[in-house]
């Protein structure tokens, strides 16, 4: 894990000493970030800085990863309530709206559940298992308030070598403002209208934050709310056809798993505490509360809400001293519901060692130490569950280390090992290797290999039935083995001059140990295999391969506008026999293409954007967790059209105003799947997700 680590110097090293430029500029970016005052003769512009690459602050050209920021400025101006709005114009990142109302994310095919979101290098994910029956996407509504944000850092691709077994897919670390050294407050209101509320649900709220110092240079005290509301939508299927006169249930002409009403409200606090000018120390608590529900979730039209209460405590330490920087720290995080708990202990220290080696380059080291416990107890199993009521738990203890070695001025190579041990499973090592090479100031290549992890829930390991869910009975299966991946990637960044910056990067991910199920033959008469239930366990299926490139083509403003664009094409394809619903080996509901294209105008106190986003050729797989096929094989291409526009009345205060899906299409497009006459018609949906009709979004912010 990683916080906002910052090196100082060897004592009597002057930096017009260190030949290696890049390593300068890389300790100057660590000097400059921790307010240190320097002397030197040359002067530089810094390119973007990042700190979850390597676990120390570097350019982000000089990163190891493939790494796209976020900035404060673009999230103030947009509507955004949750996780996966943040990160959707990324290259890689394919965004959904789910069942809850708030949108899953995807990494170059791999979802929210593979992909490790941190705040401030700490991790915000429950214990694994946690959630069943579509509530998973809901942790994406876990978002700090915007304007406590001040960048959001993403890394495309596994990086379990610094961050263990959950970040398979990637890494999502959100980085907020440090203590201040005057007081400042702000707070800001937004609401959503829709064109067509009678189908979708409006919403509104809120977000404040205030910080001040109460000692001088000492002590500071930071607080934060956020508060959001959305209604339910009420999107119905078709009225079917019947052959008696059995009159239909009103939920049952609910379109199934359309968004439910959301509610989030979290607030909290850090006490920061700088003990002299090379400790530093914060306490920070918070609590969320968020209330979901969820429209018709299968042909039972069952209507589901839950309230879920999500704390978190971090007490953390930053040391900077002669020798390098450290960063140790102790979290507890639980999440329960009324029938759930989750918990985590997280204890972890780490010291980044910068080493000057003459004519032989320089070097950063990095070492680290980490314990996780995470423990999940469950109430709300179906009777005759071997869970039900029990304490599923999982140790995890890691060593981690990794060499950054400045060669030359322009070849950065760097290479990285975790050793990781769980209790419920065998030993694990993760490597990575990756190199940078700048060819001349204007261009850079980049590319490594990396190893990615990830632990089955402790429920899957249940020897027996464990719960019923999504008109399935599922068991465990006690020889359950850990996924993993290895992934490859090559690019090439190319600055042009001053005015813009384009990357095109490749890669391939070969997934082996994928967890997938099968229907258990042989079972029926098992009391909870009954009356048609599907009973079905977990084994390590699947294999799969992804390879894709993406492409990024951003520029400078220029008279006022500046251009943002991306695009991604993905391959991804079972490699293990499986077959998709059509007989490909094509994976369903992963866009083969994703592409993105944002114009934006600046001019004074006024700012502007117009965006496009599209999804195209994907292939369709029915909702839920019954095994039904569509009559349809692709989705329909997905693409819609965005406008904002954002106002500096003054110093003070702001207003932004956007208008969503601009030319109003209509993504719900109910067509008949099954109907054998007697039974009730089924229904999908054409696309992908519900997205929503025009909507007018409206923000006022106050800065005090």
């Amino acid at each position: 894990m990683i916080l906002n680590i910052k090196i100082i110097i060897f004592k009597g090293i002057n930096l017009t000493q260190i030949k290696n430029m890049k390593f300068k500029k890389s300790l100057l970016c660590f000097l400059i970030l921790s307010g240190a005052l320097l002397k030197a003769e040359e002067k530089y512009q810094l390119n973007d800085v990042v700190v979850s690459a390597s676990g120390f602050e570097q350019d982000l050209v000089d990163a190891p990863a493939s790494i796209s920021i976020i900035t404060k400025e673009e999230l103030e101006k947009k509507p955004i309530k949750d996780i996966g709005e943040a990160i959707g114009d990324i290259p890689g990142v394919d965004v959904t709206m789910n069942k809850t109302g708030t949108y899953d994310f995807s990494i170059r095919g791999f979802g929210s559940s593979y992909t490790l979101v941190l705040i401030d290098g700490k991790r915000q994910s429950v214990a694994n298992g946690f959630y069943d029956n579509g509530f998973s996407g809901s942790e994406s509504g876990y978002l700090p308030p915007l304007n406590m944000i001040e960048r959001i850092e993403v890394i495309r691709g596994p990086a379990s070598t610094l961050y263990g077994s959950d970040a398979v897919g990637g890494v999502i670390n959100i980085i907020t403002k440090k203590n201040p050294d005057k007081t400042e407050a702000n707070i800001e209101f937004n609401t959503l209208l829709q064109q067509h509320s009678n189908h979708y649900g409006n919403a509104g709220g809120f977000n404040a934050y205030v910080a001040t110092p109460l000692i001088e240079d000492t002590l500071s005290i930071s607080a934060r709310l956020k508060y959001y509301d959305k209604a339910a939508s009420d999107l119905k299927w078709p009225t079917p056809v019947w052959n008696s006169s059995q009159q239909r249930p009103d939920n049952y002409q609910i379109a199934s798993h359309s968004p439910g009403a959301f509610t989030s409200l979290g607030f909290g606090s850090r006490l920061n505490w700088t003990v002299d000018d090379k400790n530093n120390i914060y306490f920070d608590i918070e609590r969320y509360i968020n209330e979901i529900s969820v429209n018709s979730t299968s042909s039972r039209a069952i209507k589901s809400e839950r309230q879920l209460f999500k704390d978190n405590i971090v007490l953390n330490h930053d040391g900077n001293y002669d020798f390098g920087s450290t960063n140790s720290y102790l979290q507890y995080g639980s999440t329960k519901d009324k029938e759930l708990h989750s918990q985590i202990w997280v204890g972890e220290g780490k010291v980044v060692l910068p080493w000057n080696l003459g004519q032989y380059g320089n070097l950063v080291n990095t070492f680290g130490a980490r314990i996780d416990y995470e423990m999940l107890k469950n109430d709300q199993a179906s009777a005759g569950s071997q869970i039900r009521g029990k304490n599923l738990d999982q140790t995890t203890v890691a060593l981690y280390g990794e060499n950054e070695y400045f060669i030359t001025d322009d070849l950065i190579f760097t290479t990285g090992l975790r050793y990781i041990y769980s209790d419920l499973f065998d030993s694990e090592f993760m490597p990575r290797v990756y190199l940078v090479y700048h060819l001349n100031d204007n261009i850079a290549f980049k590319g490594g290999v990396s190893k990615g992890y990830k632990t089955a829930a402790a429920k899957q390991l249940t020897n027996g039935y464990y719960n019923y869910a999504n008109g399935n009975a599922y068991f465990g299966n006690p020889d359950l083995k850990p996924e993993e991946s290895i992934n490859y990637e090559l690019g090439v960044d190319f600055r042009v001059f001053d005015f813009a910056h384009y990357s095109i990067t490749g890669f391939i991910t070969d997934f082996t140990n994928q967890i997938s199920s099968e229907d258990l033959t042989g079972m029926q008469n098992d009391i909870n295999c009954s009356n048609g239930i599907v009973c079905k366990r977990p084994i390590n299926l699947g294999k799969t391969q992804t390879k894709g490139i993406e492409f990024a083509f951003n520029t400078k403003t220029y008279n006022g506008f500046s251009l943002n664009s991306s695009y991604t094409f993905m391959d991804n394809r079972y490699k293990d026999g499986q077959k998709n619903w059509f007989g490909g080996d094509r994976i369903e509901n992963l866009p083969r293409h994703i592409a993105m294209l944002k114009l934006n105008y600046e001019r004074g106190k006024f700012s502007s954007y117009i965006k496009t986003r599209a999804r195209l050729d994907t292939i369709a797989k029915a909702k839920g967790g019954g095994n039904r096929s569509l009559p349809w094989q692709k989705y329909k291409p997905f693409y819609i059209v965005d406008l904002g526009i954002n106002y500096k009345i003054n110093k003070q205060s702001s207003l932004s105003f956007a208008v969503q899906n601009l030319f109003d299409k209509n993504f719900f497009d109910p067509q008949v799947t099954r109907w054998d006459g007697a039974n009730p018609a089924g229904y999908a949906n054409r696309y992908q997700d519900y997205t929503e009709g025009r909507s007018f979004w409206l923000s006022y912010k106050y800065d005090f």
